[in-house]
């Protein structure tokens, strides 16, 4: 997938977590969209539990409840593509999870790189 695709795709929705992930993209961030498709079944099961130890930890993050729910709600496709946006050194890291078809970006995360949480001594 494009950066310019994707930039198009995260516009679709008006929320920050997508905004936030859009501008990244605009800023040159690294991303990578990975082949092969991941049934959501799996992807809904490490993401709740993903999302528990996050908020456990007192980690920043972005639209991760949502994100949750709208694969929940998406478990019908099947499956759904695994993205990601953000790399060493960038201050938040993004999880994309696109159509497999690549026509819409069902869900999207962002997770704060700062370790500054509530889990540190």
């Amino acid at each position: 997938m494009e950066r310019d695709t994707l930039i198009v795709l995260l516009g679709a929705e008006d929320s920050d977590v997508y905004e936030s992930c859009r501008d990244a993209l605009r800023a040159g961030y690294e991303f990578k969209v990975f082949d092969g498709a991941v049934p959501v079944e799996a992807l809904i099961t490490t993401y709740r539990r993903r999302e528990r130890h996050t908020r456990t930890r007192g980690i920043r993050a972005l639209g991760f409840i949502q994100a949750v729910e709208r694969l929940v709600s998406a478990e019908e496709l099947g499956e759904l593509l695994i993205g990601q946006v953000g790399g060493a050194g960038t201050a938040w890291f993004y999880q994309l999870f696109p159509a497999p078809d690549g026509s819409r970006v069902v869900a999207c995360l962002g997770v704060s790189q700062e370790r500054e949480d509530a889990s540190r001594p």
